[in-house]
């Protein structure tokens, strides 16, 4: 335990929009933390947002770093408390974010990514591939508060999925959502469609989901309703849809102003929109009508205490990600992975990095 030594390839940031593979020493596990030989990562979509540096001193807090954080591998390592803990060198695993502290209220009660000692590092905090390293690299070191063993049956770079599939999963829960109802989804980028594939898992009634080319193509063949909200008026079809009354569960999965405001309109009274965007600036919001309707708004973050039931849906193939894993390329290719997801080109979904 404890004994790694040697160097890795890792993808650096060495200030906003400036990367490069370099050689960096391969990190040695400590307390309850693991090294993983990292199968797959994917690129997620808050990572070209760290890359290009728009949240600047907090994701990250300082260069160089090394983003990434939708990942699987094969521990080779163990720090001594991980060890006590049951997790051993061969095991296969899949990961999130976030590291709760443990101690502080949320924590304790479940809610971890909204931990009141965020950023602590010296209590044990950390959020990988945010401001702790991330695996952009041939080795990743996370505590084992993250991972995820896998069913030996799963594929290691399908369960690198898992880490978007749950907080797709947890803001479809988040909306209080039951059997047989109908759901709009606002964005057909991944978020958009993992959430309808859960919601079609969970026994939803009809999917509408508001995107556009070859996006919402997919989603319709994926079995939702199809608004093209550049060609159509996203409000007009809902209320179409539904004899003007409105969808009951919304998810936000959009992230524009335009799209939250749309959602608390297009919900229903009493309905729930569940909110996963993250706009670049807070938009208008039709208070008087969500007052009077009682329309919830709900923010998520992140993914507590899913990824274990994602596992399951995907272990026992009620949700299908294969038609969303659409590239993949070397870690030394990483400069054209990231051109291909960000202009969308060649039907990019989800685009798969290969460190090793």
């Amino acid at each position: 335990m404890g004994t790694s030594s040697g160097m890795m390839d890792a993808l650096v940031l060495t200030a906003p929009r400036e990367f490069k593979i370099m050689s960096v020493p391969i990190p040695v596990p400590e307390g309850d933390e693991v090294l993983v030989k990292v199968d797959t990562t994917f690129i997620c979509g808050t990572d070209p947002h760290i890359i290009n540096g728009d949240f600047p001193g907090f994701w990250p807090r300082e260069f160089p770093f090394t983003p990434g954080h939708e990942w699987s591998g094969t521990i080779v390592d163990t720090g001594p408390k991980a060890a006590a803990l049951g997790w051993s060198v061969g095991d296969r695993v899949c990961a999130t974010s976030h590291v709760g502290c443990g101690y502080c209220r949320n924590c304790v009660t479940g809610r971890y990514t909204i931990c009141l000692n965020y950023g602590n590092e010296k209590i044990g905090h950390r959020q990988h591939g945010h401001y702790t390293p991330g695996a952009y690299a041939q080795y990743m070191r996370s505590s084992v508060k993250s991972i995820y063993k896998i069913p030996e049956a799963m594929d290691l770079e399908y369960s690198a999925c898992v880490d978007p599939l749950s907080i797709a999963l947890y803001t479809v829960n988040r909306s209080r959502f039951e059997p047989g109802d109908d759901v709009l989804i606002m964005g057909t980028g991944p978020q958009g469609l993992m959430a309808q594939l859960c919601a079609q898992a969970m026994g939803a009634g009809r999917v509408i989901i508001a995107g556009s080319g070859e996006r919402l193509e997919l989603a319709q063949k994926l079995g939702a309703v199809g608004i093209d909200y550049r060609t159509t008026d996203v409000l007009e079809a809902i209320k179409d849809l539904t004899g003007g009354l409105g969808v009951p569960r919304v998810l936000e999965c959009a992230g524009t102003a335009k799209a939250i405001n749309q959602a608390c309109l297009a919900a229903g009274r009493g309905g729930v929109v569940s909110m996963i965007g993250i706009p670049h600036e807070d938009p208008t919001l039709p208070i008087k009508r969500m007052v009077l309707d009682e329309i919830e708004l709900v923010g998520n973050r992140a993914n507590p205490n899913t990824a274990e039931p994602a596992i399951a849906m995907l272990s026992e193939g009620r949700v299908d990600l294969k038609p969303l894993m659409s590239h993949k390329f070397a870690l030394s290719d990483f400069g054209k992975a990231l051109e291909i997801y960000e202009g969308r080109k060649d039907g990019a979904m989800k685009v798969a990095i290969k460190p090793n």
